[in-house]
């Protein structure tokens, strides 16, 4: 590619996947490459389409390959900045302009971030939320003879379609992991996701349910807004905690990493602000040694 692409185009679509809708973005160029991008912000695309038409004039004529540049105009570029919108948007623009980068140098997005490091990367399967109690431990059996080695399960009463009131379900939740963690050994790597939707109180009760060594972590138990509230649950438990999977800035993982709050980073890259801002976290993280999620 010898000319300089210019951006000719900026489309939101969003789509219907499975049970949410989710934003998918296009970018085009003048010389016919193309780039996708996704917001992970589900369920208020409406307004991250707005922030993406907010951004399009801004963009058209600009070259694609300036993405770092980019990233900081369209950040820096109005006195309001940030925010999770504002963030899904921008998140879904990087993540398209990688896209357009790798195609117009001919390779995959990961050599643009340093290169391949790894020739496989573990991942965790979820159970689902229909499956519960003995049906969640049923089908964690089939996750492990598929090849799982990391397996996540759901709160018991969650799936259902009236008002969900974690802490009566509490003790059953705590029940099922215990029973989980006796029927499928120690090898494997067992973890909850709460959605944040426990107290403090409800969550430390929570912990103290369940078996040492049952849980390799909880995702998520408590909201994050306050890191004191997280600071004081530590206290409470030695549960490795997972969080920032809603995180749409460097700056809010901040003080969990540095105050060593938790364990694990749920790093979203459809959030956060897309590969751009995804690095830098990443960076914080292994100088803390906090792992990715």
């Amino acid at each position: 590619m010898t000319t300089k692409l210019k951006i000719t185009a900026i489309k939101p679509y969003p789509v219907w996947v499975g049970t949410r809708n989710q934003m998918l973005v296009k970018i085009e160029t003048d010389q016919g490459i193309f780039g996708w991008g996704e917001s992970g912000l589900s369920g208020r695309e409406k307004a991250v389409a707005g922030a993406i038409e907010h951004y399009r004039e801004f963009l058209i004529g600009r070259d694609p390959m300036q993405i770092g540049r980019i990233w900081q105009e369209i950040y820096r570029s109005q006195y309001f900045e940030g925010g999770r919108v504002l963030q899904a948007a921008i998140s879904a623009i990087d993540i398209a302009l990688h896209d357009i980068k790798g195609k117009a140098l001919g390779v995959p997005v990961y050599e643009l971030l340093g290169g391949k490091q790894r020739d496989r990367i573990p991942t965790f399967a979820s159970t689902g939320d229909e499956a519960e109690g003995d049906a969640a431990i049923e089908r964690a059996r089939e996750l492990r003879a598929q090849g799982w080695q990391a397996i996540r399960f759901f709160p018991v009463g969650q799936s259902s379609r009236d008002i969900f009131e974690p802490r009566e379900s509490i003790g059953a939740t705590a029940s099922m992991l215990n029973r989980a963690r006796e029927a499928l050994g120690n090898d494997l790597v067992l973890g909850i996701d709460y959605h944040h939707r426990l107290s403090v109180a409800e969550a430390a009760s929570f912990c103290n349910k369940l078996g040492r060594g049952v849980l390799d972590f909880l995702e998520e138990p408590i909201r994050d807004e306050t890191p004191e509230a997280y600071e004081s649950l530590r206290t409470m438990t030695d549960i490795p905690f997972a969080i920032g999977e809603e995180f749409a800035s460097k700056w809010q993982f901040l003080p969990y990493i540095e105050r060593g709050i938790h364990q694990f980073n749920r790093l979203d890259v459809c959030n956060v602000g897309g590969l751009t801002e995804a690095m830098k976290v990443a960076g914080w993280s292994e100088a803390h040694y906090v792992d990715l999620m």
